[in-house]
């Protein structure tokens, strides 16, 4: 019985090398199409989300440190508590902005640069405006600070960031459509790989 099985003389002795003589083609397209598109596909896709995630983060945080920098000069009663928070917020700020550079280091270290550079200094302006109000300069003096720290370096770090957003939500969009190109692809492939392990398993069978 056991020699029946591996006979290739006999009908039940080539369903296995018939059933193996299907499975590979599939296999083989299946990996060829993996490492070559898919692959690659997804790690773009990846980068794109996680850059695109990182940026909007980003300016979603400047946002949120401008407006606790507004409440710390003008919001005494909340002065306190706002003050607190700035305080663990900008670490916060400043590895955030990190992180975004880090991201676009392979593939664009000049924006990197940017983007660590410009938000450093607001990050920067956003504390000496807390040491002004801290060391009781008045409105008018913190006020000043907020303008020339704050507001000044929020505009090229803004016209940085912005950018990077817009590009990463089309290289998203666009990477979403090649995934799901590929995938269509992948399906043909192992269409046409099924159709020649089917072949091959018939002429095996046939012998």
């Amino acid at each position: 019985m056991t020699k029946a099985i591996w006979d290739l003389e006999t009908p039940r002795g080539r369903l296995l090398p018939a059933f193996a003589a299907g499975l590979v083609p599939v296999l083989v397209a299946l990996v060829v199409v993996g490492l070559l598109l898919v692959r690659p596909t997804l790690r773009g896709l990846d980068h794109a989300q996680e850059v695109l995630s990182a940026a909007t983060e980003l300016r979603s945080a400047s946002r949120a440190l401008q407006r606790d920098v507004l409440l710390l000069i003008f919001d005494e009663g909340t002065r306190e508590k706002t003050g607190a928070r700035l305080e663990a917020r900008v670490p916060e700020f400043r590895q955030l902005a990190d992180r975004l550079g880090t991201a676009l280091d392979p593939v664009d270290p000049e924006k990197a640069r940017r983007i660590r550079e410009t938000h450093a200094a607001l990050a920067d302006g956003v504390q000496a405006v807390a040491q002004s109000v801290q060391a009781r300069e008045g409105i008018d003096a913190n006020w000043r600070v907020q303008q020339e720290k704050v507001l000044a370096n929020e505009i090229p770090a803004a016209r940085t960031n912005d950018p990077i957003i817009t590009q990463y939500q089309a290289y998203v969009t666009a990477s979403l459509g090649e995934v799901r190109a590929v995938l269509w692809i992948c399906f043909a492939v192992v269409l046409i790989a099924l159709g020649f392990g089917v072949a091959s398993a018939a002429v095996v069978l046939r012998r």
